[in-house]
């Protein structure tokens, strides 16, 4: 598989760029627009502003470094067909997101939510409809893991849970990079949904973050956590039902 080129002026675009490369571990090459293009090259860089003087047609400009990056690997991926395509999933609110092609990373990114997992999985298989595709989700944060496993469940994925013990690292991408190590690492195939009812102990998590997301002027009911815990509402949809005495809604 080809790398990524980083062709640019501007300093700000280019240290960004490399910084973040290299913090993913990931092969890359500079070059000036004088040079001619190394071979090696599959994916180019750059701002807008200067993808006119590129005379390449595989050219990405995102200012945001991760998505230029994810969108940069993307390119290089459908140059080769991905045979193995493992996706990794840090269970949490915002939950970490990794897709590995034949080993290499492909994208690494945070889900806005358990639920849009779904959607970004979905979407990743639409890319590369040949690849054999597992998918690997985290055993921690279990409300939020079997939110994420059941729905992937239904659509008949391959899934498996993962020990995510060793995952986490010290990183400016913390649930990113676990998601990497997740996608890296066989774990058990479940054969059925799983539970999906919170913990005590979760719902009385959510019952604190109420009452500081409320600044201290109510505790949303257990009912209402549950609520929250399953994806069913949202925090603010909980306290205005619990301001409006509405809190055993379904």
């Amino acid at each position: 598989m080809r790398i990524i080129g980083i062709l640019t002026e501007n300093p700000r675009t280019y240290f960004d760029m490399i910084a973040a490369l290299r913090e993913k571990g990931l092969g890359f090459i500079s070059f000036d627009f004088s040079d001619p293009l190394p071979a090696n090259v599959g994916a180019v860089i750059t701002t807008e502003a200067e993808r006119h003087k590129v005379a390449f047609d595989k050219v990405v400009t995102d200012d945001d470094p991760d998505i230029a990056i994810a969108k940069a690997f993307a390119m290089l991926a459908s140059d080769d067909e991905v045979r193995e395509l493992a996706i990794g999933i840090d269970p949490g609110i915002r939950p970490g997101f990794a897709v590995l092609g034949d080993g290499t990373v492909l994208v690494r990114t945070v889900a806005e939510s358990p639920e849009a997992v779904r959607m970004m999985v979905g979407d990743i298989v639409k890319e590369y409809p040949t690849a054999n595709v597992i998918v690997r989700v985290g055993h921690g944060d279990r409300t939020n893991r079997n939110r994420v496993f059941n729905a992937l469940w239904d659509d008949g994925y391959k899934l498996e849970i993962v020990d995510e013990r060793n995952t986490t690292k010290r990183s400016h991408t913390p649930d990113e990079d676990a998601a990497v190590e997740i996608a890296m690492t066989p774990g058990y195939r479940p054969g059925k949904r799983q539970d999906n009812e919170p913990c005590e102990g979760e719902i009385r998590n959510i019952q604190r973050l109420s009452r500081l997301e409320s600044s201290g002027s109510l505790t949303v009911s257990k009912d209402l956590a549950k609520r929250i815990a399953k994806g069913e509402i949202s925090m603010n949809d909980a306290i205005d039902l619990q301001k409006n005495g509405k809190n055993n809604e379904h």
